[in-house]
């Protein structure tokens, strides 16, 4: 293999490796879908997720927080979602059932962070020695 295919194979792999650990998880969940809105249960059928987030308490403008799941919860990246850092961002949620959506979730608001949570200590017991 020639030596510069070699390096930047390298850079890319390490270029995801530092994604993946600086990448902090977050998980958003809720409560599963049992009825439909008559109040009759789903009965065996299958119920399907899709988390959105928007900047907007309107919940204009929806992003969606990866793919599709059968599961009442989504872990994601702020990064990697591309959310704005130090905003409050709208999450909601849509069921659907045989083809037909539900309505969206009423909104939960989040306080993204700014950059890192845990900042170091700061230094003590300054002294000249």
């Amino acid at each position: 293999m020639p030596r510069k295919v070699i390096i930047m194979l390298f850079a890319f792999l390490l270029a995801v490796a530092a994604t993946a650990v600086t990448a902090h998880a977050e998980t958003l969940s809720w409560n599963a879908v049992t009825t439909y809105t008559n109040g009759s249960p789903i009965n065996g059928a299958t119920v399907t997720y899709r988390a959105y987030w928007s900047t907007s308490s309107n919940l204009t403008n929806l992003d969606t927080v990866g793919s599709s799941t059968t599961s009442t919860s989504k872990t994601f990246s702020v990064d990697n979602e591309e959310m704005p850092r130090d905003s409050v961002i709208y999450f909601t949620v849509k069921a659907t059932v045989n083809g037909t959506d539900s309505a969206l979730a009423s909104p939960l608001s989040w306080n993204v962070q700014t950059g890192t949570t845990h900042l170091p200590s700061v230094a003590t017991n300054l002294r000249m020695n």
